[in-house]
């Protein structure tokens, strides 16, 4: 292994060992192989599926059989490789996608990799034993999975190209937005990217909804057409004033119910539905509305070949993240930020390693 520091053995790292059980332990340093990085972690997001790990100790079907790390929005500096022929990489300022697909199925080989069956993922109990994530100083990550950021671009930033990316790609999933109509359905942290995506993408408005009066008031900050309360008695009529034949594209990006039914109540005729957020299995679908009035109802899951492109939509200026980062914390205080990221008036909680 070349390496631009000590050979340490050990790391500090965040282990979480069940429902609101997360602790900071002495763990073994991972090594880089052939073709990886060591990455030393400068900046890290919670995700909603941290929260929901750490809540209730699993995340909707994915349970873990044995204590692991969370996280996997991350950005950092290579730190040491695995080959000697990658030694000119350490150093280097990154942000790191974090799918690790088997790149040879079927679906691999269509360019789907987001669908892999054999996805290994930072930070996720998808798979047995679970695989550890980057709430820790240290992670190895196949060094195509190692992203470059400029210099001047924050580890912050960096930190924000993975859920930027989910966003970019349900924009991407729906067929295209440009001088349409949209509506989002749920303004949290991927509702109000899916918001700055489709107006960098050319939508002629964007609507969302959402209960939090907080999360109403950012996206209207951040260029919305319109937000709304999907729980007032007049919520259908006040979104219909702004398109009054129905939205051409809704994103359902809450994972609510309710609101699935709203965002097809509130579709045009030969619309497209993207469904972004996370449901539970036996929500009811109106086939004979999808039928009749021929929308599109699709999914959206993660995000396949567009890490580069969303670090140019930041690089460029086309997109501004800033204001979606709440709140940075060190990493020493963890728990305190995932209770923070909680909050009703947040969008993004990241910890720092400096």
């Amino acid at each position: 292994m070349s390496n631009s520091a000590s050979e340490l053995t050990t790391m500090k790292a965040f282990v979480l060992h069940g429902a609101e059980d997360i602790r900071l332990e002495e763990v073994s340093r991972p090594t880089p192989g052939p073709k990886e990085a060591l990455v030393k972690v400068r900046a890290a997001g919670i995700c909603g599926s941290d929260l929901h790990y750490h809540a209730h100790g699993r995340c909707g079907d994915f349970v873990p059989t044995q204590p692991f790390i969370l996280g996997h929005e991350f950005a950092g500096e290579i730190v040491a490789v695995g080959d000697p022929d990658d030694k000119s990489l350490i150093g280097s300022r990154v942000a790191v996608d974090p799918s690790r697909p088997c790149g040879q199925c079927r679906i691999c080989r269509q360019g789907r990799y987001n669908l892999c069956p054999d996805m290994v993922y930072f930070g996720s109990a998808s798979v047995t034993p679970p695989s550890d994530g980057c709430f820790a100083e240290y992670v190895v990550a196949p060094v195509t999975n190692c992203v470059p950021i400029p210099d001047d671009f924050e580890f912050a930033w960096g930190a924000l190209l993975e859920p930027l990316s989910v966003a970019t790609h349900a924009v991407m999933r729906s067929g295209g937005v440009a001088g349409k109509s949209v509506l989002i359905t749920g303004g949290g942290t991927i509702g109000q990217m899916i918001l700055l995506v489709a107006k960098a993408f050319g939508a002629s408005k964007v609507v969302i909804s959402d209960v939090k009066p907080f999360s109403r008031n950012f996206a209207i900050e951040q260029g919305a057409s319109a937000a709304f309360d999907p729980l007032a008695d007049d919520f259908s009529q006040q979104v219909a004033t702004h398109a009054p034949d129905g939205f051409e594209v809704v994103f359902e990006a809450s994972g609510v119910a309710a609101a699935l039914d709203q965002a097809f109540d509130l579709a045009a005729s030969g619309s497209t539905v993207v469904q972004v957020g996370t449901l539970n299995n036996g929500i009811a679908v109106p086939i004979n509305t999808l039928l009749t009035r021929e929308i599109q109802y699709i999914g959206s899951w993660r995000f396949a070949n567009v890490f580069d492109r969303v670090l140019d939509l930041i690089s460029s200026g086309t997109i501004d993240i800033r204001a979606l980062i709440s709140q940075k914390m060190p990493f020493s205080e963890l728990p305190a930020a995932i209770k923070a990221a909680t909050g009703a008036d947040v969008i993004k909680v990241q910890i720092e390693n400096l």
